[in-house]
């Protein structure tokens, strides 16, 4: 970590992230920010940067769509984010 103070959730608890919010809870966000993405590009988006991944869950839904690069704080939701993503590139960053 970077010195910056983090919430036990994003931290020693983050293992337990999806029993309290569950990836399949968040598809109906995940295609919205889909369409979003290519409402607003001149072509077809094919890769997206998220920033702030935490456990990954728009991402478990996204990458069916795009290739995803996830960048979080927090090396303990990285980890949360590769058991469900270990197909994107995950990368520690503030």
């Amino acid at each position: 970590m970077t010195g910056h103070p983090s919430p036990r959730l994003f931290g020693d608890l983050a293992g337990w992230f999806h029993l309290f919010t569950a990836p399949d809870e968040y598809r109906e966000e995940a295609d919205f920010y889909a369409r979003v993405l290519r409402e607003s590009c001149a072509r077809e988006p094919r890769t997206v940067l998220e920033l702030g991944s935490g456990g990954g869950n728009n991402a478990s839904h996204m990458k069916e769509r795009f290739d995803m690069t996830l960048v979080d704080l927090s090396p303990a939701m990285l980890d949360v984010s590769r058991s469900i993503n270990p197909e994107c590139e995950h990368l520690e960053g503030d």
